[in-house]
């Protein structure tokens, strides 16, 4: 009798999680199906834009294991149709910004990146291009990189002409481009502001007086302080726009910035859970994206995010300082170039470029946990190490410093053959000797001759390095 009062006393169980997958379910439905074609093209806007922020960041969205922990972003997620890859298990996309029609002239191109998503390792790379840098090309001719899209969509049409922007970026980084996403910075702006503004950090104060003024040809003061910033739409798109007190680079380095603090928003603010928002971004971007994605491979590339951190995303900026990682570009006489300032591949070829690339895309671990590496002169010719250094640090290695190689005593030692010495080692049961840093003695190898070789000997205090490169007679770098 007791067991049969308490099984008609016991009360049913919620059925909201039931009821909430539901929903979910209808809702996604009608995304995908039951749409016109218009429509889902503008879907496809919509979404495109938040996750280019989510490629290059992590998303806090995954499947969970109980009816009790279900979010309807997962149902969204579970849509997506694999994405193309190249040999490497790669994903390679190609992010342009359009600066609008007014001022810089129609199909001009403001923004170029290339992203490349390692979905085993849950890595991204990311590379800018800036918008000055001069292509010759047989097949599309010979002018500034941002004019590549106007300049052959006439001939090639309008899915040709972004195909030749994924064409000389993939000759640029060394990859196959497979996906492009074009987005008009007018939905940028709508975007930020359909979020409630991001949150982000000025590194260096802004002082522009030449900031175009889009209603009159004149222009307007931008100005921002450094430190931690609260920007709207419009005060975002100046952030990253402005340049003729900074630099193309520098604004390459903020467009990455402001990405990131897109996604941060969006995500903190429940995007894909709330109806208004998602509302306001539908309204945002329709009409203002081009790409080659389908709707599915974009709810793809949104979850390889679930897993992705801070910490495993690689972005560098080509530029024109030889002095710093990236400066593999320069900058010609203006009058072979009819007048136009322009930035070519320093020595005429993409050699360097292609080998920076390399590091970036193909060695990521290299450039995600930088190893301090020092240069030791062990000859009789003064300054090589230092030559040594510039070259490495152009492709963005840790150097902690330069010295002549030294014995036990403080004195200088000489020896015929360079080679590569590493403190940091272990014996496995085989007796095979096991380098903790072997992605960067391997990366070394097409940088710098010699063997490496792991080593007892105390290496420079001072620099503290964890790989020592010792120069000698023979020494060369590539």
């Amino acid at each position: 009798m007791t067991d049969f009062r308490t099984r008609r006393i016991r009360t049913k169980p919620p059925l909201r999680p039931f009821k909430k997958l539901k929903d979910s379910l209808l809702n996604c439905g009608r995304i995908v199906t039951g749409t016109t074609k218009k429509q889902r093209s503008y879907a496809l806007g919509s979404i495109s834009v938040v996750v280019a922020a989510f490629i290059v960041v992590k998303v806090t969205m995954g499947f969970y294991t109980t009816i009790k922990d279900f979010d309807p972003k997962d149902v969204v997620f579970s849509l997506g149709a694999d994405l193309k890859q190249d040999e490497f298990g790669y994903t390679n996309l190609m992010l342009l910004g359009d600066g609008g029609h007014i001022r810089d002239g129609a199909d001009l191109i403001d923004t170029i990146m290339v992203a490349s998503l390692d979905f085993n390792n849950r890595k991204v790379s990311l590379m800018s291009i800036p918008r000055d840098y001069y292509v010759r090309s047989e097949q599309y001719g010979k002018a500034k990189i941002n004019e590549l899209y106007r300049n052959n969509k006439a001939e090639l049409g309008e899915e040709g002409g972004y195909e030749a922007f994924m064409d000389v970026g993939g000759q640029i980084t060394g990859l196959d481009i497979q996906y492009y996403a074009r987005v008009d910075f007018g939905a940028f702006v709508e975007v930020i502001d359909s979020l409630g503004g991001i949150s982000l950090e000025v590194k260096e104060s802004i002082y522009d007086p030449y900031y175009p003024n889009e209603t009159d040809n004149g222009y307007t003061v931008f100005e921002v302080d450094a430190g931690i910033q609260e920007m709207n739409g419009e005060t975002a798109l100046k952030f990253v726009r402005s340049r003729k007190t900074t630099s193309d680079f520098d604004r390459a380095a903020r467009q990455q910035q402001v990405l990131m603090a897109i996604k941060d928003k969006a995500l903190s603010g429940n995007v894909l859970t709330s109806p208004s928002t998602i509302k306001k971004l539908y309204q945002s971007v329709s009409g203002n994206i081009n790409t080659n994605m389908s709707l599915r491979e974009m709810l793809a590339m949104a979850s390889f995010a679930k897993d992705f951190e801070r910490e495993n995303m690689v972005m560098k900026v080509l530029h024109d300082d030889p002095g710093r990682d990236g400066g593999f570009l320069y900058t010609p006489e203006r009058k072979y170039y009819n007048g136009q300032f322009v930035l070519v591949a320093d020595g005429d070829s993409l050699d360097l470029i292609n080998k920076y690339a390399d590091l970036i895309f193909h060695r990521r671990e290299v450039l995600l946990d930088p190893v301090k590496i020092e240069i030791l002169n062990a000859t009789k010719v003064p300054g090589i190490a230092r030559n040594v250094t510039s070259h490495l640090n152009r492709f963005g290695f840790n150097l902690a410093g330069v010295d002549n190689l030294k014995d036990g005593s403080g004195k200088r030692k000489y020896v015929e053959r360079s080679f590569i010495r590493y403190g940091r080692w272990k014996v496995d049961l085989e007796g095979t000797v096991i380098a903790e840093h072997q992605s960067t003695l391997d990366a070394l190898e097409n940088f710098v001759k010699g063997d490496p070789i792991p080593s007892d000997e105390p290496f420079t205090e001072e620099g503290g390095a964890d790989i020592s490169i010792v120069l000698g007679d023979d020494y060369e770098i590539y």
